[in-house]
């Protein structure tokens, strides 16, 4: 079973990437940080903390706002983070496989431009040679 998590983790196209989970553990970790800032700073419960961060995340928009000024200020300047930081952590753990499909498409079409650059192209009359496209 180990053996099979290491071998998905090494993979070069593995979202799972030492990148991408350094990523994913930054990204969880700033959550739990945010709903004990937001704990301590409103007085809510652990539960309700966590509710807002995550919403404030996923641009759901939370339910309740803040009732303090120094917790509006971090909840205006977490979501700004928290965007950010989603992104980053997409981008990480998938650019793996996104890097690996454009290479074989500019692959692809590498083969077929010097394909057709050795055929007739159907375009030009019988006989005739095609102008270079230099």
């Amino acid at each position: 079973m180990f053996r099979l998590l290491r071998s998905v983790r090494r993979h070069p196209l593995s979202p799972f990437s030492k990148r991408g989970l350094q990523a994913l553990a930054l990204f969880f970790g700033s959550i739990v940080t945010a709903t004990f800032i937001m704990h301590l700073l409103e007085g809510w419960s652990l539960v309700d903390s966590f509710y807002y961060i995550t919403m404030l995340t996923t641009g759901e928009g939370p339910s309740n706002s803040p009732a303090t000024l120094v917790g509006k200020l971090f909840a205006s300047f977490y979501s700004i983070y928290s965007v950010a930081m989603l992104l980053t952590t997409a981008t990480l753990m998938f650019e793996p496989m996104m890097g690996y499909t454009f290479r074989r498409g500019v692959e692809f079409f590498e083969k077929e431009k010097m394909r057709l650059g050795t055929h007739q192209h159907p375009s030009t009359p019988q006989g005739q040679q095609r102008p270079s496209e230099n």
